[in-house]
């Protein structure tokens, strides 16, 4: 069966070499992007706090992979949760985030891997650097993020809910709003195998 029926052959050669040329020059950007991400590592003991899930450090901006915190939709709860890790990164002497640090919750399971980078912003695993606790799972215990089944692999479900039932942090706010949030963080597009997460 033909690919493209009715075109030239010259045509249909050309059209492939050129899907070739795109395929391998997006495999070689996306692998310079993954072997990019590897090697960096970002420390500060006092990172700039944009949200509750993005950090600014002198060298990038990272988004902690595995959570949502609110966002310009919900202005007071995205200050509450920015506020929050502000606090805990004070306290805690600081951040670091690096690709090797994923939890071992998200590398167990089978979840989709989000890109490298993300809208400038470097996609990492972070650590209080004083007490090397994660901050995904620190936020999402405390109540200001959810997780974000797709990249988390729903490794902080258990956490979510939790921090829900215990009106924990901005689920004593605004329940509905982090709800509706955790809903639209739990769906998965087909195709992403993420293991047994229950419902």
């Amino acid at each position: 069966m033909k690919l493209f029926p009715g075109v030239p052959p010259f045509q249909r050669r050309m059209i492939g070499t050129t899907f070739v040329i795109v395929a391998v020059y997006s495999i070689s950007q996306n692998k310079a992007s993954l072997v990019e991400a590897s090697r960096t590592q970002l420390t500060s003991p006092s990172p700039r706090i944009i949200d509750g899930d993005t950090v600014d450090f002198t060298n990038g901006r990272v988004r902690v992979v595995g959570i949502d915190a609110p966002d310009d939709d919900r202005p007071q709860l995205k200050a509450m949760a920015s506020q929050a890790l502000r606090a805990l990164a004070a306290r805690d002497g600081g951040m670091e985030c690096s690709a090797s640090l994923f939890d071992y919750a998200l590398r167990r399971e089978k979840q989709c891997r989000t890109d490298p980078k993300s809208y400038g912003r470097l996609n990492l695993a972070c650590q209080f650097s004083g007490n090397k606790a994660s901050v995904g799972a620190t936020m999402v215990a405390q109540g200001f993020a959810v997780d974000y089944r797709i990249y988390s692999g729903g490794a902080y479900v258990d956490l979510m809910r939790k921090a829900a039932a215990q009106r924990a942090g901005l689920w004593g706010i605004d329940y509905e709003g982090m709800r509706q949030l955790a809903v639209q963080r739990a769906q998965v597009p087909k195709g992403c195998d993420v293991g047994t997460i229950k419902k």
